[in-house]
């Protein structure tokens, strides 16, 4: 029974080293909004291509993302969900992700599209939301927030 113990332990000490590792990565991570783009534009909708900045400030491990599931904000009002897939930035490297939303009028209003599309700098974009990554133990959350301040 005394041999069982320490094997058991070091069975779940291993997964629980792993995802220490994992959250390190995330924590060496920058995340910045990269640019938002007007893909298209009609009289209902307009659609938004949305690329995020993610650069790995560790030297030596790759950085493993599962999924990123969040809000985007104009101007502090909610449009919409934004999600990112899954991606990987290698080591003292930076990789842009990108998305395409779609955005009611109703929901910004007319004026605001106005903005948007004529790529005014007084527009600003925030997105709120959690990374999270895959560990032995299952998945780990990570919660950020990037934003892009209008130009002064």
């Amino acid at each position: 029974m005394k041999k069982l113990f320490p094997a058991v332990l070091f069975i779940f000490f291993i997964p629980a080293c792993a995802t220490i590792d994992n959250l390190q990565q995330a924590v060496k991570c920058k995340y910045s909004l990269a640019g938002v783009e007007t893909v298209d534009s009609s009289f209902t909708n307009l659609t938004l291509n949305v690329a995020m900045a993610v650069t790995n400030q560790s030297k030596t491990a790759a950085a493993k993302m599962n999924r990123f599931e969040g809000k985007l904000y104009l101007n502090d009002n909610e449009v919409g969900n934004i999600s990112f897939n899954s991606y990987e930035v290698q080591p003292s490297s930076t990789s842009i992700v990108k998305t395409q939303i779609n955005i009611p009028f109703d929901k910004i209003g007319k004026n605001i599209a106005g903005l948007v599309i004529a790529n005014s700098i007084s527009i600003n974009y925030k997105i709120v939301g959690t990374i999270y990554f895959d560990t032995p133990l299952g998945q780990l959350p990570f919660p950020i927030t990037v934003q892009q301040q209008p130009a002064e």
